[in-house]
């Protein structure tokens, strides 16, 4: 037993001082510094230096307000729609590589705010770049119809008539720049006469599963290829049996960017859009839409930079504040529990370095609700090792052995340690799931807290003291009650 013991003991400070390394590099490399100035051996090697991730209120960043549009959507489904845009929204800042999004839903706003952002105007492009995709189909009221064509009428003419007093004229270049400008007015106005004959369905890019770009076999010409959910397929489907040989127009953020005809009912979910589409623009179609079309248009109304300098001050307090606690609980185990203390102090150690060697290694960004995550795992690890001491010293007391008063200690301190640290992981598991990334990021602190935790509370602890078997200390009782 003991020489198990010491092994895993040894394996344990190896690993912890490797940790270490990792964690903070920086002191490491000015050590190797002195000793290259102070001894003819020179070496190159250092510590890659890995900074931790930190989140928007520790490093500053950018937080943006956006408004969204649920005008065209059922009171019923504006919760469900905001969640949706939510989830979207962290998804896509992800996809370009912004830190750990905090996105939050108040109402119909929706708060996003993006730790270390160093270029706001690009953040919000991407963002705003997120299409809102939707599906429209011929409009049947016969008097909006019939307004729709006088109108495309009056644009008719107007273009007839200033074709006709420049009938000299036959490049659009050689348009004089007041000619080009009514030219473009009217041809919008066309266009808006045109798209106006399309009214929108329930289809949108909610449903949207994914997106590819393909060739169509017989014109050779790019199109993207469309793939819909269970709920988009039947959607899809009752739309296109409805409406055969009637046309079908896609909209991506309010513009028309293709009109088709339904020749055949679609049951399977699966669309294509083609038309007037080269490779490059395919490929940018389909990349926005495999990040997902929004569920409903947002519009930016708030934006503000928030600086690292309160951040700053934060993590210097929370860290003086974490020393402060720290050397308090190693004092107070030290001087209540004696040399088991000691042992518990230096395990404490060992943890609080494969924790913060696991932040780094996992990329977890580390907001202020993380930290105190993290400070209450430091909690729960010597409660664990309180709980083992105090049966230890109750199996002493009753004239055990000290190789009995270990193993009755740990086997019987294990149920509670057990029950009370998978409690809390399930609870942090249940906060994962349902809430919001702020609360996800304490959760996630503390899940692997608590993990590792238990691993040196059971695993480490019990290595050290077992360590001491046979020695002469064992034989001193006063150091261990």
């Amino acid at each position: 037993m003991k020489g198990k013991s010491i092994i895993i003991t040894t394996v344990a400070l190896v690993v912890a001082i490797l940790a270490a390394t990792y964690v903070h590099p920086g002191f490491f490399n000015e050590k190797i510094e002195r000793l290259n100035e102070a001894t003819p051996f020179e070496t190159e090697r250092r510590f890659r230096e890995v900074d931790f991730e930190l989140g928007l209120d520790l490093r500053g960043g950018a937080h943006l307000l956006y408004q969204a549009d649920l005008s065209d959507v059922d009171e019923a489904e504006h919760a469900n729609r905001m969640r949706a845009l939510r989830d979207l929204i962290e998804r896509r800042v992800d996809h370009f590589g912004i830190g750990e999004p905090l996105v939050q839903v108040r109402g119909d706003r929706l708060v996003v705010e993006l730790p270390g952002v160093r270029d706001q105007e690009e953040a919000i492009e991407q963002i705003g770049e997120t299409p809102f995709l939707e599906f429209r189909i011929s409009d049947d009221d016969e008097e909006r119809l019939s307004n729709i064509e006088e109108k495309r009428m009056e644009v008719g003419s107007a273009i007839d008539r200033l074709f006709r007093e420049n009938f000299e004229t036959i490049l659009i270049e050689d348009l004089t720049d007041e000619e080009k400008e009514i030219l473009e007015e009217e041809v919008e106005n066309w266009e808006l006469a045109f798209e106006n004959e399309f009214v929108p369905t329930e289809l949108t890019g909610r449903f949207l599963q994914g997106a590819q770009v393909r060739f169509d076999q017989m014109s050779g010409r790019p199109a993207v290829s469309l793939r819909f959910d269970s709920e988009g397929a039947e959607l899809l489907q009752e739309i296109t049996a409805q409406n055969i040989e009637e046309p079908l127009a896609t909209y991506l953020d309010g513009r028309q960017i293709q009109v088709a005809t339904i020749r055949e009912e679609i049951p399977r979910g699966e669309a294509q859009i083609s038309g007037n589409l080269d490779v490059q623009e395919a490929q940018k179609l389909a990349r926005d839409l495999e990040i997902g079309a929004l569920p409903v248009p947002i519009e930016l109304i708030s934006q503000r930079a928030i600086g690292p300098a309160l951040g700053q001050r934060s993590l210097e307090k929370s860290v003086t504040a974490g020393i402060i606690g720290l050397v308090s609980v190693v004092v107070f185990m030290c001087f209540y529990y004696k040399f088991l203390g000691l042992l518990a102090s230096l395990s404490l150690l060992i943890y609080v370095v494969l924790v913060l060697s696991a932040f780094k290694l996992l990329g977890v960004t580390l907001t202020l609700s993380g930290i105190a995550g993290f400070v209450l795992s430091i909690g729960m690890a010597i409660d664990a090792n309180i709980l083992i001491f105090s049966r230890m010293r109750e199996e002493l007391a009753d004239g055990k052995d000290f190789p009995r008063a270990i193993e009755d200690g740990f086997s019987r301190a294990w149920p509670s340690i057990r029950d009370g640290n998978l409690t809390t992981i399930v609870v942090a598991f249940i906060l994962f799931f349902v809430a919001t990334s702020f609360v996800q990021g304490f959760a996630t602190v503390l899940i692997i807290g608590i993990s590792i935790s238990m691993f040196t509370a059971m695993i480490i602890t019990r290595s050290l003291i077992e360590s001491f078997l046979g020695t002469k200390l064992e034989e001193i009782k006063k150091i261990w009650i």
